[in-house]
């Protein structure tokens, strides 16, 4: 069982627990370091951006599935998380990437590469919970990096604070789509929301969106073509353009598994079809001593609540197995 840890000389630690190395510190990941500490193991969190709290961070919504705090919005619900998160005594690497991983279970060994160099993590366990991003196109990302005007997915404070009076064209046709046409609506801007198949939103989102004089909604809507034209959007259906001042494409999410690239052939958990990794009840996965909690697991209620609870079951069978690995 792996109880040695390699860090920066200011976070060195050696210890008799077993070392388990989680994988993201958004939901999934901070409530699986609190767990293991309650159930006698060391957790170390490796996440790759420098702020502590997930894809949260950037939803101004009020949280509605977490219980207790109605108005709380996800950003405040993360920032309250990490707080708490930050006092606990464990270790975190920021702006982090694991780049290898290699051995078994109870013997992993972790490359990471951090703002000092890199570094050696020897783990008896492995918790994935690095969440999801949002999904876009090529073409839609590189209009992203070209003009802050064109915005993937629904968490931004742009979409909150600076879309005011404006002609907005959002891409999509789920919940958040029209969730978001509905927002702006109340900020005076006309808001066309185009799918290219049928709309996949709830009824009541369709049916207020209908309702409302400052939607249109367009299924069978997908655009020929978008180019950027005077810091402006100029989106073609045929022999048809229309300028916009903002686009929105919001596609849903993708499982972020690009941490798996870095793993040993043998130590890859399975994937589903829509390629989340693969968990059971216990949020094992497919390859001994790793666990899956999260967003990136297939579960039929992605959300906060279901991620708290996937982090807790995970450092329990961690704590369960360490008993046969040991």
């Amino acid at each position: 069982m792996a109880t040695v840890l390699v860090l920066a000389t200011n976070l060195n630690l050696v210890c008799t627990a077993m070392i388990v190395a989680i994988l993201g510190a958004g939901p999934a990941g901070m409530s699986c370091a609190n767990a293991c500490l309650s159930f006698g193991l060391t957790p170390v969190v490796i996440e790759q951006s420098s702020e502590i709290g997930g894809i949260q961070l950037g939803n101004f919504h009020p949280n509605l599935w977490l219980l207790g705090e109605p108005e709380e919005t996800g950003r405040e619900m993360s920032v309250r998380m990490a707080r708490h998160f930050a006092a606990l005594p464990l270790s975190c690497l920021r702006n982090s990437r694991v780049t290898s991983v290699h051995g078994k279970a109870g013997n992993f060994t972790l490359q990471v590469e951090t703002p000092t160099g890199k570094q050696s993590i020897h783990a008896g366990a492995i918790v994935l919970a690095t969440g999801t991003y949002p999904r876009s196109t090529p073409g839609l990302t590189a209009l992203a990096e070209q003009s802050p005007r064109v915005i993937i997915g629904p968490l931004s404070e742009t979409i909150r604070d600076d879309i005011l009076a404006a002609r907005v064209l959002i891409l999509g046709g789920g919940d958040n789509a029209l969730d978001h046409a509905l927002f702006l609506a109340e900020r005076d801007n006309q808001i066309r929301v185009c799918t290219r198949r049928a709309f996949s939103a709830r009824q009541p989102f369709q049916s207020t969106c209908r309702t409302n004089p400052k939607i249109e909604l367009r299924h069978d809507c997908e655009p020929d073509d978008l180019q950027l034209e005077d810091a402006r959007i100029v989106a073609t259906w045929g022999q048809i353009k229309v300028r916009y001042d903002w686009l929105l494409a919001m596609f849903g999410y993708l499982p972020n598994s690009n941490v798996l690239n870095g793993f040993a052939p043998e130590l890859k958990p399975a994937l589903s079809a829509s390629g989340h990794v693969i968990a059971d009840a216990w949020q094992r996965t497919t390859v001994a001593g790793i666990y899956a909690a999260g967003d990136l697991t297939e579960t039929p209620q992605p959300s906060v609540p279901t991620a708290l609870a996937q982090g807790l079951v995970a450092a329990r069978a961690a704590e369960r197995d360490a008993e046969s690995i040991h």
